[in-house]
């Protein structure tokens, strides 16, 4: 059981990796179902595939290499300082990795970077808790959650730049409702959102933004989902232990009717930062 599940990462030949974040462990559920638990060195908030056996993390300042074997953690790029957090992350299609920054004051001092072989750069600014991130199967929108704003956004995306330009606000969700968290892309371009708090994934439709699909799951506090399996048709869910609530910090899984994408793998080298 995680006290904060997050950052589900599927690869074929490992089999599906999340993390604790409070608790700094790497979760491993191996395709024969077997469960590994590793202490990490230091606190991660997200996980990447790396250009080799090691994996990009997302430190809570910056950005790092994790040894998944042995947890070491050796950070590399440092972007902010406390009380600004680093959260959640993703790998875009030409193997840049982005990551997002939080505040829990209220004070919209969180921004999203973009990190690739020449540094670190800023792109977004005055979010509240910058939070999942992904992109269309074609590369040519990027989706973002400001989670306390309770907002999705997508933005045209250049993949040769790695730019961003001309936002279109796709999903507000009321406060009420519950926050929305970490997300993934389907095959067929549509959005998987974790709402935080409804105890609900709900796919959206890519154009519209509109509810086409609700998974239910039996915890108040899903955080993130990813797809998984031998056909990329389960969806893995990460949720927080909120308490009361009977399998909170537990992995839950579903089979639903599509298929996933297999997530990107980061390409840009250690930068010198």
């Amino acid at each position: 059981m995680a006290e904060l599940g997050e950052s589900p990462l599927w690869t074929a030949d490992t089999g599906l990796r999340w993390l604790d974040v409070p608790g700094r462990q790497l979760h491993t559920l191996d395709l024969e179902g077997r469960h590994q638990c590793v202490p990490l060195s230091a606190r991660i908030t997200a996980v990447e595939l790396g250009p080799e056996e090691d994996l990009l993390a997302v430190t809570s300042t910056g950005f790092g290499w994790l040894d998944p074997g042995s947890g070491h953690v050796e950070q590399f790029a440092e972007i902010v300082a406390a009380p600004v957090s680093m959260n959640d992350g993703g790998i875009d299609p030409r193997g840049r990795a982005w990551a997002g920054s939080a505040v829990r004051d209220g004070s919209r001092r969180g921004a999203l970077y973009r990190l690739d072989g020449r540094g670190v750069t800023t792109h977004l600014e005055k979010l509240s808790m910058s939070n999942g991130i992904d992109w269309s199967p074609d590369g040519d929108e990027l989706y973002h959650v400001d989670s306390t704003a309770g907002t999705v956004t997508a933005w045209q995306f250049h993949l040769d730049s790695g730019e961003l330009d001309m936002p279109r606000l796709l999903r507000r969700i009321p406060e009420e409702t519950g926050l929305p968290d970490g997300l993934t892309v389907d095959g067929n371009g549509d959005l998987w959102l974790a709402l935080w708090g409804a105890g609900q994934v709900w796919r959206l439709d890519r154009e519209t933004g509109e509810t086409t699909a609700i998974v239910e799951v039996p915890v108040p506090c899903p955080t993130s989902c990813a797809f998984g399996g031998r056909d990329l048709s389960t969806l893995y869910i990460t949720t927080a232990n909120s308490g009361d609530a009977v399998g909170g910090g537990l992995l839950h899984a579903v089979d639903v009717p599509v298929r996933g994408l297999l997530p990107h793998r980061f390409s840009g080298g250690v930068p010198c930062v």
